[in-house]
């Protein structure tokens, strides 16, 4: 870890650039600067090859086709333009056909702003009406909730594969199995899951993925959606107008040396995934033992370590009685986070910690705390010691 700075256990929130992310970029900001779109000379053939080579190690990762992968700003955006772009869809559907079919939605109290904003949103302005399910105490959504508030109208289903506060690893698969047996589209944001989980598209027939860079060692500010192209063949209105980019699916001049580098981040995760996700493991469960045995009254929020269905990289944990507010000064020396990063700034408590029963006074004792690529069990025991420093007295 870098002089003075604190020891880094927040890769849910981000994650380093890896130097070798870094190294393919490089020459992309400086040699082989050139705009994709221009297919004039040789700057604009290099970027060209630059994204379809980036776009090929992405789909790869994932078992998809290049020609399924657009490239934007992140999965915010990416969930932005999934949800607009259906409804613009079936509304455009409709006045073709001389109807005013109802929407519905469905999605769950435990997704990211960028889902239950956006649906709360066209609620307000575009009439879609939309269902919440509740989750458990492990933060799981089942199969037989979703098929309970399934209406005739149901035209989309979006339930995030790895939760990004207590890891949880959703039933995906089945939800996605049911959602195309009863043409209903279905979306998942998979921004915690790649690169933790093995992601087979091929088997798995999911209409909308959608993913960030920044959470898999690659750049920030870059990430892809994944639309796909058969059985059935999914198309749907563009989030973004302008110059025709990506096949008129998404224009704006590309960002070539991020794409770039989202693709070098697939490739390495994709060459090491066993060998890290074995370490992640490893060091989650020491993580989690050593702090138990410092602190036997610990919570573990979210599914057991043993239960293959939590993110391999995540420890959401409570120390009873010990508001972690008056405690920060103590824990200068640590990089985590109370909840989830993208609600900066607010005091309030997290949706999540509250969907799966904790009291306020329990969500103010939680923190997570999450591993990574060049987190070491040396780095994990000074942790521990920080932690026995400041809440042992």
């Amino acid at each position: 870890m870098t002089k003075n700075l604190p020891l880094y256990f927040d890769y849910n929130s981000t994650t380093p650039l890896d130097s070798r992310v870094l190294e393919a970029m490089i020459p992309h900001m400086t040699t082989y600067f050139g705009n994709p779109a221009n297919q004039l000379h040789a700057y604009g053939w290099a970027a060209s090859l630059a994204v379809q080579m980036a776009t090929e190690q992405t789909a790869q990762l994932i078992n998809a086709k290049p020609s399924e992968i657009v490239w934007n700003s992140g999965a915010t955006e990416g969930n932005n333009s999934v949800f607009w772009g259906v409804v613009k869809t079936l509304k455009k559907q409709n006045a073709q056909k001389n109807l005013n079919d109802k929407i519905h939605f469905i999605t769950t109290e435990i997704e990211h702003a960028s889902v239950l904003k956006t649906f709360e949103y066209l609620k307000l302005h575009e009439n879609i009406e939309y269902t919440v399910l509740p989750v458990d105490s492990a933060g799981f959504v089942s199969l037989e909730q979703i098929k309970s508030v399934t209406k005739p109208e149901t035209k989309l289903i979006s339930v995030m594969w790895v939760n990004n506060e207590i890891g949880t690893i959703q039933p995906i698969h089945d939800i996605a199995n049911f959602c195309q047996s009863n043409d209903i589209y279905f979306h998942t944001d998979a921004t915690q899951a790649i690169g933790k989980i093995k992601i087979d598209l091929k088997n798995t027939p999911i209409h909308f993925l959608t993913a960030s860079s920044h959470k898999m060692y690659g750049p920030k500010g870059i990430g892809f959606l994944y639309t796909r192209s058969l059985n059935p063949h999914i198309q749907i209105e563009n989030y973004l107008s302008g110059g025709g980019h990506q096949n008129n699916k998404r224009s704006g001049t590309l960002n070539v040396p991020a794409i770039v580098g989202a693709g070098m981040a697939c490739e390495i995760l994709n060459s090491e995934f066993e060998n890290e996700n074995k370490k992640n493991k490893h060091l989650q469960k020491l993580f989690f033992s050593e702090l138990k045995n410092e602190f036997p009254n610990l919570i573990l929020n979210g599914p057991t370590l043993e239960s293959g269905h939590r993110s391999p990289m995540n420890l959401n944990v409570t120390f009873p009685n010990t508001p972690i507010d008056l405690y920060i000064s103590k824990l200068t020396g640590l990089a985590f986070s109370q909840g989830s990063a993208c609600h900066f700034g607010e005091t309030s408590m997290s949706p999540v910690l509250k969907a799966v029963g904790l009291t306020p006074e329990l969500a103010s004792s939680t923190l997570r705390l999450s591993v990574g690529r060049l987190t070491t069990e040396k780095d994990i025991l000074a942790a521990v010691q920080i932690f026995s420093a400041a809440f042992k007295y």
